[in-house]
């Protein structure tokens, strides 16, 4: 080959790979969208969690596991809530190091250190573009984000100058080994081994300083949380719209989550449930296979997820569109109690406070129905607590403390009589909860959801409206 044209070559293949690391090195920020959530707003979490750590204390929050389905295909991957919380970081592989103290990196003292997987081109051809050390440092307002493989020479450097590591969550709390009848408590070995290094360390799993902070939601959670439950409502219209005799429930689930996706959401914020007839009594019912008939009810325990935050809402109504005067007099019961749980939720009133309010109702009128013959049976047919707190978990943390403005939590009365009950066979299989999105405010509580009917005459308008589907917009 010619020397010129041997030059030219190595030219346009410097020119290349030059392209190709560039190429390599970018990171679309459209990839990473926090919907408006500015990274000062993490920032700010970290230094209450800071400022409440004590002397020679230091935090880790390990990211999620990446969750195997079978053989070799994975769940799609959700951040650690609390992690999430912190840093807005959203991928596997990571952890976050906050310190008391400060630890010496380069000559610097550093309080907070996110670690991130380095970015393989290998692995983004396959998986998608990730934040490296830099992209995160640059896009998170961290003070310093380093390789994962980091991880433990640094944190080897930190705890020899502490005292007490906690660590909120860990990402898998237990393995069973089911062949030789064990469970491996991954708490305990972890301790076990961290202080067979460091013998003066004191390890606590504790989750209370993040429990306390994120019960309490910020603006930008309430604005989050709010678009997650209006995608929500239109999941349950349009699910309420298709339901008809003989459809399946399954089919009435595919209505609800198509809407959450058409809209926006990135998933469901837990397993949709959709039951008919003898199902609606079973709490956690998730199947969703059998066909709905004339007369039976349906209900629906289904929420969206959008970007992390989770609403939690429950509608149940006739498959007929009309209620039996024995369903609608249960179903009556339910709301009046779910509105007496909701005018309970006012600040600096007890966490139970909504739960003693609805159940007092529900005692009083199974009694006066003859459904049950003393108050203490009421817990046969209404065995749940009426609330639970809401955020970037279904169940979210909270001290269970006085409520507070800015606190989310539901509230969820429900009747469940199945079959074989002691009481009048009228009754069977009629399983009804109502539940709704409600936020503590200093002038008293706001429903969230109040959006979606909840009345028996509106709610049996709605059913059967939809012929098909929603269309996409």
């Amino acid at each position: 080959m010619p020397y010129r044209l041997f030059t030219a070559a190595l030219f346009a293949l410097a020119l290349l790979l030059a392209a190709l690391a560039t190429a390599h090195a970018q990171f679309d920020v459209h990839i990473y969208d926090t919907d408006g959530v500015p990274p000062s707003v993490y920032r700010q979490r970290r230094e209450r969690v800071l400022q409440a750590l004590s002397p020679r204390t230091a935090m880790v929050l390990p990211s999620a596991d990446v969750r195997n389905r079978q053989n070799d295909v994975d769940y799609e991957y959700r951040q650690n809530s609390n992690l999430l919380y912190l840093s807005g970081f959203p991928y596997a592989g990571g952890a976050l190091l906050l310190s008391n103290d400060g630890l010496t990196l380069n000559g610097v003292l550093r309080h907070e250190v996110l670690f991130v997987r380095e970015r393989k081109r290998d692995r983004e051809v396959w998986t998608g573009v990730e934040m490296g050390p830099r992209e995160a440092q640059n896009l998170l307002a961290i003070d310093t984000a380093l390789p994962a493989s980091d991880l433990l020479s640094v944190l080897e450097t930190a705890l020899a100058n502490v005292d007490t590591l906690i660590i909120p969550t860990l990402p898998t709390k237990l393995v069973p080994l089911p062949l030789v009848g064990l469970n491996l408590y991954v708490g305990d070995v972890l301790k076990e081994k961290l202080q067979e290094k460091f013998p003066k360390l004191t390890v606590k799993y504790d989750p209370s300083v993040l429990a306390a902070m994120r019960e309490v939601k910020d603006e930008h959670e309430i604005r989050l949380l709010q678009r997650a439950i209006d995608v929500s409502i239109e999941g349950h219209l349009a699910a309420m719209g298709v339901t008809k005799p003989g459809i399946l429930e399954y089919q009435i689930e595919a209505a609800m989550e198509y809407t959450f996706r058409d809209r926006g959401a990135e998933d469901v914020g837990y397993p949709s449930i959709v039951g008919s007839s003898y199902n609606a009594c079973i709490l956690h019912y998730t199947s969703n296979r059998k066909q709905t008939n004339a007369g039976e009810l349906v209900l629906a325990d289904c929420g969206a997820e959008y970007r992390g935050y989770t609403a939690d809402i429950t509608r149940t109504w006739p498959v007929t569109g009309r209620f039996t005067n024995d369903q609608r007099t249960i179903y009556n019961v339910v709301l009046e109690a779910q509105d007496s749980g909701i005018a309970a939720c006012k600040a600096g009133a007890p966490f139970s406070a909504p739960h003693q309010a609805a159940l007092d109702v529900i005692k009083k009128r199974l009694l006066e129905l003859g459904v049950i013959s003393s108050p203490t049976e009421a817990q046969r047919y209404f065995m749940h607590g009426t609330s639970h707190y809401l955020g970037l978990d279904v169940h979210d943390p909270g001290t269970r403390g006085p409520l507070k403005p800015g606190t989310v939590l539901t509230v969820e009365p429900g009747i469940y009589i199945p079959s074989g009950s002691p009481c009048d066979k009228r009754w069977w299989n009629i399983g009804i909860r109502i539940e709704d999105d409600i936020v503590v405010t200093p002038n008293g509580p706001v429903n969230m959801s109040s959006k979606l009917p909840r009345a028996a005459a509106e709610i049996e308008a709605l059913v059967g409206t939809t012929p098909k589907l929603p269309q996409p917009r």
